[in-house]
């Protein structure tokens, strides 16, 4: 039986407004002004050519799915020159660089996925200029921290989060099909790691509105990037826990990013 997982779309609304520019070193290429920036995700639910085996064993898993998730993503950077920049991948909490203060989304942002809309979830002015990546945080929330909230974003009232989000930076819950029955399941994720993406994110004073798309394959989170056999997220060992950590890991590693001049939700190249 066929496994239905979630690719993760996210799309970058940019339009007019204007303040001050970024450091010489991992600022833009012409700062002169700051437009408006205004992210959106949009979350659509696709295998994608994604291979997906079955798995083996005393609880073998068929089939998994998806009925809902919480990303909790902070620092989002736009990039000058990506491939000099490094990025966190231990898990530490550092703070951020002074110098990154005028083109840092600092978050946390809560985005609720539900279905295929598009998700806004935050809004700042960036300095128009030349950048070719962006680096971005997966953030594990704590209770009580303060932060921006998707559905406060879109109209909604801000919800109270379920309990179970606090202490975690990625939640999802669904159901897998082990030896012919389904069983639900709610994968609390704890991780808090950076990632860098690369692509063409040319921000134009000259232009009023620029979208921007970032491209994350959801359903590599439910494969073990050695097998390419399904995880099963009802298995609370500690060796599962480790194949999700570097399945979710190759799973940011992996996205897409750049403009989207045709607004179809993906990068132009």
């Amino acid at each position: 039986m066929k496994s239905t997982f979630a690719r993760i779309v996210v799309s970058v609304a940019i339009t007019g407004a204007g303040i001050a520019g970024c450091s010489k070193d991992n600022g833009p290429v012409s700062p002169s002004s700051s437009p408006q920036v205004s992210l959106a995700a949009t979350f659509s639910k696709s295998l994608a050519g994604t291979a997906l085996m079955k798995s083996f064993g005393t609880f073998a898993v068929d089939s998994l799915r998806i009925d809902s998730a919480i990303v909790v993503l902070q620092r989002i950077k736009f990039e000058s020159h990506i491939d000099t920049v490094s990025v966190d991948s231990t898990g530490a909490n550092s703070g951020d660089d002074d110098r990154e203060a005028n083109i840092t989304f600092r978050g946390p942002f809560v985005l609720h996925v539900r279905d295929t809309a598009s998700i806004n979830f935050a809004s700042q002015a960036l300095p128009a200029g030349t950048y070719d990546g962006i680096k971005f945080k997966v953030h594990r929330l704590q209770s009580g921290e303060n932060h921006e909230d998707s559905d406060e974003h879109n109209g909604r009232p801000m919800p109270n989060l379920d309990p179970s989000v606090y202490g975690s930076s990625i939640t999802v819950w669904g159901a897998v099909k082990k030896n012919g029955a389904w069983v639900s399941f709610t994968l609390a994720y704890d991780g808090e790691l950076e990632f860098k993406i690369k692509g063409n994110f040319v921000v134009s004073a000259a232009t009023s509105t620029i979208d921007i798309a970032l491209n994350f394959n959801m359903a590599l989170w439910f494969k073990d990037p050695f097998s390419g056999q399904l995880l099963d997220p009802t298995d609370t060992s500690s060796a599962t826990r480790q194949l999700f950590k570097q399945a979710i890991r190759r799973s940011f590693e992996l996205g897409r990013g750049g403009r989207d001049s045709n607004h179809d939700g993906h990068p132009d190249d």
